[in-house]
């Protein structure tokens, strides 16, 4: 972070805690804790919502379900003049994730974005999951043009009428007409970016198509992603045993213990506070992209990277997933999450030793 930025930065939050009198700014920095940063240990890489919105009305989606509950400004949109203020005060990101609860391409300044971040030397990824109906061929062009590293495509169905029973207002065709454009503009410009990932959620409604859905990634170069159906209730697999043979996924009854197997892995989302952190498109501080909800009650466009990941609240969900002495509260994302609790109930913390790796 630029030295003048970091400093204005520190001053006006100073100012903003004292006009409140608010104890958790006056405890803004707790430079006794482990957890507190110097500039140089800032993530080099961040999640960064581009576009919460969504047009499609997926059955199982969480951020459907979540929507319903939401305050006002849940959804939104990034604005390029906040992206840019970001990075270039935060000249040391050199990767951001656009996606999170929502399509990115229904984001008016994508394009935008997407020719900045590439002069400012930033790759951006949408490893999260686009639904790819709504793009323009000019933002397809810009997506190779510009180098973005790497989308995954959510198609759960190798077929139109299979595909529209889950990604209700969706058309498939369109889709598949998008990633060939995308292929045609890779050939054109020599380039191997963006690498498309097709995901499929095996349901019991397009279980049938999981071989002709890899078939097809195939003959589109793509590779393919099966993803764990998250609603126990909604359309459950019929033949458990053949799925998981044909996908490698665990089924809903074993996804607990499956997450169990993941905290192992320096990929659980619980580390993303720590290595990988999720902001939301208007600057707030979410932690990990399973917050779909709550938030650390800071704006990181407003204060800083820096400031906010120092923030008291921050420090305090760290203490809780690394020593489970530290008891959750109200007011800290992580209180009500369902990782955490899996995280608990395994008796065994975040190991520290994959923090900023």
């Amino acid at each position: 972070m630029k030295r003048r930025s970091f400093i204005k930065s520190a001053v006006c939050l100073g100012c903003l805690g004292m006009a409140a009198g608010c104890s958790d700014f006056l405890n803004f920095q707790d430079r006794n804790s482990e957890f507190f940063l110097t500039a140089d240990q800032l993530p080099r890489s961040i999640r960064l919502e581009a576009c919460s919105l969504c047009q499609l009305r997926c059955p199982a989606c969480v951020t459907l379900l979540y929507q319903k509950k939401a305050p006002k400004d849940w959804v939104g949109y990034l604005k390029f003049d906040d992206f840019k203020k970001f990075v270039d005060e935060n000249d040391f990101i050199k990767e951001i994730e656009l996606s999170n609860k929502g399509e990115i391409f229904l984001n008016p300044e994508l394009d935008e974005i997407i020719k900045y971040a590439h002069h400012k030397g930033i790759t951006l990824t949408a490893g999260n999951g686009v639904n790819f109906n709504s793009v323009s061929d000019t933002t397809l062009e810009n997506l190779v043009k510009y180098q973005v590293k790497h989308m995954t495509i959510a198609i759960d169905g190798a077929t139109p009428e299979t595909y529209k029973i889950y990604r209700v207002g969706g058309d498939f065709n369109k889709v598949i007409d998008n990633i060939k454009k995308i292929n045609y503009f890779k050939k054109k410009y020599n380039s191997e970016f963006p690498k498309l990932t097709w995901q499929f959620i095996p349901f019991g409604h397009n279980e049938h198509e999981i071989l002709l859905a890899k078939k097809k990634a195939q003959e589109l170069n793509m590779e393919i992603l099966y993803k764990r159906n998250m609603r126990k209730k909604y359309s459950p697999v019929k033949n458990r045993k053949l799925v998981e043979e044909l996908t490698g996924i665990i089924t809903f009854d074993k996804f607990d213990n499956s997450l169990k197997d993941d905290l192992k892995e320096k990929t659980f989302a619980c580390y993303n506070l720590f290595n990988y952190p999720q902001i939301d498109y208007n600057g707030l501080l979410l932690g990990c992209n399973r917050a779909y909800i709550g938030n650390f009650g800071i704006n990181v466009f407003e204060v800083g990277l820096l400031n906010a990941l120092n923030y008291s609240k921050c420090i305090y969900a760290k203490r809780m997933l690394t020593d489970f002495s530290t008891p959750p509260k109200n007011g800290i994302p992580c209180t009500k999450c369902h990782s955490y609790t899996v995280l608990k109930s395994t008796g065994k913390p975040l190991n520290k030793a994959f923090f900023n790796t």
